[in-house]
C-alpha cells in the first residue's frame, strides 16, 4: 500500500504557482483548498463533517475521522483504535480542543500544503495517498493537541511557535513546523527587517543554547505573534512574542532540529 502524504505531491504544484502557505481568510475555503491540493471536494467534506461531529458530541463519528495510531495528551498517550478513542473521548477533545473545533468559521481556517489546521493547531487535518497516483486519498485527523501554554490567541497575527535562531550577526529566524521565517539578515539580504524585532521577548539564560563559543549566538524557544509573507518566507512585523522552555520545542516532533 502507498503511504505517501498528498503535501508532498502538492509541494510541486505550490512552487509552480509561487504560493507557499494558504489562508482562507480573505478568499473562499475552497479557493484555498484547491490551491494547496489541487481539488476542495473531498477535503472540504471531511473538514464539514468533522466539525458537525464534535459539535454534536457524536463521538463515533469523531474517532472515525482520526488516523490512527495517534499521540494524544493522556495517560495512554498513544491511541490505537476508534473504540480506544470513544473510550477516552472526554479525556482526548478537551473543553480547549472542542471549542477550538466549534468556534472554528471555515472561511479562517489556515491552509498550507502540509494541511489544514482548527483554532491555534489543536486539530490538524491531511491526507495520505493509498495509490501512486493519489487519485485515492486518506484524508484525517492526524494531529489532536493542546496549544493553551503555547500558543495564546493572536487576533491580530499568525501565532507561530518554535525554534528562535540567531546563528550569526544580524541573522534572525523563526524556525516552526511550516518553514523557516527570516526575522532579520545580514545586509537585509533576505529583504528588509521586520519591524518590532525589540517585541521578541528576552528569554532565561538556562534556556538559550550557545552555538557561537561564548559569542551570544545560538537559539531558544518561543511562540511570536506575527505578520508574514509567505511567498518570501519573512516576517515582517512582530507583534509579541513569549519565551518558552527548550523542552518545549524538543518535544515537539513536527518542528527540525534547529
Amino acid at each position: 500500500m502507498f503511504t505517501r502524504t498528498v503535501p508532498l505531491l502538492a509541494a510541486a504544484m505550490l512552487i509552480v504557482l509561487s504560493a507557499g502557505s494558504l489562508f482562507a481568510q480573505g478568499q473562499s475555503l475552497n479557493d484555498a483548498l484547491d490551491g494547496a491540493f489541487g481539488s476542495h471536494d473531498n477535503y472540504r467534506a471531511v473538514i464539514t463533517r468533522f466539525q458537525a461531529a464534535v459539535k454534536a458530541h457524536d463521538t463515533a463519528a469523531v474517532a472515525a475521522a482520526v488516523r490512527y495510531p495517534i499521540g494524544v495528551e493522556i495517560k495512554a498517550s498513544t491511541i490505537k483504535s476508534a473504540s480506544q478513542f470513544i473510550q477516552n473521548y472526554d479525556a482526548i477533545m478537551t473543553r480547549e480542543i472542542t471549542d477550538a473545533v466549534v468556534n472554528q468559521k471555515l472561511d479562517d481556517l489556515f491552509v498550507n500544503w502540509k494541511g489544514i489546521m482548527f483554532g491555534n493547531g489543536q486539530i490538524w487535518i491531511n491526507g495520505v495517498c493509498n495509490d501512486s497516483t493519489c487519485k485515492n486519498v486518506d484524508i484525517k485527523v492526524a494531529t489532536i493537541q493542546s496549544t493553551a501554554s503555547i500558543a495564546p490567541p493572536a487576533p491580530s497575527g499568525e501565532m507561530r511557535c518554535g525554534w528562535i535562531e540567531n546563528p550569526t550577526p544580524g541573522d534572525l529566524f523563526l524556525i516552526d513546523k511550516h518553514a523557516t521565517w527570516t526575522i532579520t539578515s545580514q545586509g537585509q539580504a533576505e529583504g528588509p527587517d521586520a519591524a518590532g524585532v525589540d517585541n521578541i521577548p528576552d528569554g532565561d539564560p538556562k534556556q538559550f543554547v550557545d552555538t557561537s563559543r561564548g559569542a551570544g549566538h545560538g537559539y531558544s524557544c518561543g511562540c511570536l505573534s506575527v505578520e508574514t509573507s509567505a511567498r518570501d518566507k519573512r516576517i515582517t512585523k512582530v507583534i509579541s512574542g513569549k519565551a518558552l522552555p527548550l523542552a518545549k520545542c524538543k518535544a515537539d516532533k513536527a518542528l527540525p532540529k534547529p
